[in-house]
Order: structure tokens, then sequence, then C-alpha cells
């Protein structure tokens, strides 16, 4: 089945399986409701920011940000009659709630078919925009990372915190039993990386929930690119992850309390956990903003890596232009065999990450 038929069955599933069965809304022109637009035009903040989860003048530069891609990407014309501006007040709502795209329709006094032709096109657009909104620090940005982290949480020499994030999700249409993750819910992995200032840095969407951080990090073009050129990424800076990576020189986790550490381990391992949490609390805005997260009702895996890359572009967006959050908020397996080359690159990254570790360990010890 090709992408576009299986996008649409899966959006044409959502409504028929919807709890919101809202008669007065009807595709064919039996019964509409009418709503008058400018009253969402009118809106202000703070109503605005508590409906839309951004300010009314982050909005308008997100409206400038998107039309300037669609435009250049000659796709100003999916916009229609309703405009870029209701049209990404839509995509918002469908975001930040679990509201049907039914229910949505009825709000915006449009048809379903209509939310949801503009939803798909405003998605696309956020996901080929993710280039330029989530990007790998530059050798000089990641010194200013690494002097925040330490000022802020005592760990030296850290460009940002990584860690792994279970997206629920329905069976998907091919090969679901691999998508079940431990807690025997069907869902996919978002890895990310983020900064001192929870700005995702780097993202990785697509591992079916039953794949563990480990082989995780390796299929990513991060950790690729780490391990055949590790200064390359991070010249003189390491990653914070925890004990589900596998320690190198580039991921530093905690020692592994096996109820003897020493003092010297037990402070690091102190001031690890601490600089470390950012992760999880940049985790915990992305779903508490963009509350779809909390279960993405699709059957199409490329659907889903997409809406998730879109609500992280959206994170980073909000960050950037300085609208401030409101909180509301296994084994590792062994590598294929045929990459001998990957191995020992492999092995070479254990030994220079448990060197790292210690040097770390050190400085906290004695400081």
């Amino acid at each position: 089945m090709r992408r576009r038929q299986v996008i649409r069955a899966i959006l044409e599933d959502e409504l028929l399986s919807s709890d919101d069965d809202l008669s007065d809304v009807d595709d064919g022109g039996v019964q509409k409701i009418t709503v008058d637009l400018d009253c969402w035009r009118r809106l202000g903040d703070p109503t605005f920011k508590k409906q839309f989860r951004m300010d009314r003048p982050t909005f308008e530069l997100l409206i400038v940000a998107v039309g300037n891609h669609l435009l250049a990407a000659g796709r100003w014309y999916r916009i229609g009659k309703l405009g870029l501006d209701i049209n990404l007040m839509m995509v918002l709502w469908i975001l930040a709630t679990p509201d049907s795209f039914r229910s949505v329709s009825s709000r915006f006094g449009v048809s379903t078919s209509t939310v949801h032709d503009h939803y798909k096109c405003i998605i696309e657009a956020l996901r080929e925009m993710s280039a330029n909104y989530i990007r790998w620090p530059t050798a000089y940005e990641q010194e200013i990372i690494a002097e925040n982290f330490e000022n802020m949480y005592g760990y030296p020499g850290v460009c940002g915190c990584i860690d792994g994030s279970h997206i629920n999700i329905t069976k998907p249409l091919y090969q679901g039993q691999r998508y079940v993750d431990r807690k025997a819910n069907y869902s996919i992995i978002l890895q990310g990386v983020c900064d001192d200032n929870m700005l995702f840095r780097d993202v990785y969407v697509g591992q079916p929930g039953s794949v563990g951080d480990k082989r995780t990090f390796r299929r990513s073009g991060l950790g690729q690119r780490i391990l055949r050129d590790p200064a390359g990424v991070m010249e003189t800076h390491s990653l914070l992850g925890d004990g589900g990576y596998t320690l190198i020189e580039k991921v530093i986790i905690p020692y592994r309390d096996n109820g003897a550490l020493t003092p010297r381990q037990r402070i690091h391992n102190y001031y690890h956990a601490r600089c470390r949490s950012i992760i999880e609390r940049a985790f915990g805005l992305l779903k508490g903003k963009w509350r779809r997260l909390k279960l993405l009702q699709s059957y199409c895996v490329e659907y889903v890596v997409d809406h998730i890359t879109s609500c992280a572009v959206l994170h980073n967006f909000i960050i950037l232009e300085g609208d401030a959050f409101e909180p509301d908020m296994e084994p590792e397996p062994d590598l294929d065999d045929d990459d001998v080359n990957m191995r020992q690159l492999w092995q070479q990254a254990k030994l220079d990450g448990a060197l790292r570790r210690d040097f770390n360990a050190d400085y906290l010890y004695r400081g």
C-alpha cells in the first residue's frame, strides 16, 4: 500500500473510531456549523498561549517560517482559502490535545477532510524544516554549553545529555509485534540529545519499542558518526547517558552500583545524575505541551515519525524564539558479524570511555 493511501486510511479510521461523534458536522454538506474564524484571529494572550501552547508573537513568527518554507517548496497552493494562520491553529490544537479530527473540524467550522488535508500539509512542512531547528552544536557552541552545564550542575565537559523515550502508538500494520515494549505497549522510540536549555540538538525517531537504548544509539546517525569520527563530532566534550547505554569516550554513563561503590564513584554518580536529569525534563516538556504524543493513534510508522519530528521542531522553535515554557506538565545485543571494523571501533570506544569517566570522577572527587 502506498504511503499516501496508508495515511488516508489511518485518518479515516480515526474518525470512525472516535468517541467524539459530532452529528452536526457532515462532510457531505447535510449540516454545517458556522464559526466566525476572526474570533480565533482576535484571540490574545494568555488565552491564546493556553490553547495553542505558544504566545501570540511566537505564533506570528511560526506563520512566517512555515509560509516561507511552503513558498520555497512550491506548495503554497495547499493552504487554500482558510489562510495559513487558521491552518496552523488547527494543527496546533490537534497536537496539543487528544481531540479527534471531527471535534477540531467542529471548533473551526470546516469539514473533516479539510482538517485532514491541511494537517498533512503542515506536518510535512514542519518535518522538512527540522534541519533548520534541530542542529548539532558547533565547536564554539559546545564550549558555551559545557560551561553552562558545569556552572549549573558541577559536571565538567558535557555538551549534551542523551536518552530515549517511548511514544505509545497503535499496533502498526506491518511487523506489529516488533513494537511491543517492556511495558507490553506498542511504542516507537524517540532518541534525543538536549543541551543546557532543553533544546534538542539531535533526534532519531523510528526504532521499534522492543529495541534497547544501546542498539538504538548504534543505529542512529549520531551514533555512527561518533564511532567513526568522535573528535569530529565532539573534540573535547562528551554526552551523558544513563546505564542503558554503553560507556564510550563520548557517552559517559554512571558507575554501576553493585553495593560497593567507592566515595569517588558515588560523588561522580551524584553529579552525573543531577546533570543528566535535564534530558528527562526536556522529554517531559515535549510530551506535556504536545499531548498527542501520549498516544499516537496510527498504524503507519512513517506517519508517526513525521508527527514526532514535527513536535520536536515546534519544541525547539518555541525555545529559540524565547517563549518561556510553562510546565503542565536490555542485555547488550551483538553487533552484526560482518561489520568487523565497527566492532573494533566499539571496543576501542569502550576503553576510551572508561578512561574519560575515571578522569571526570577524579576531577569531581578532588574538587
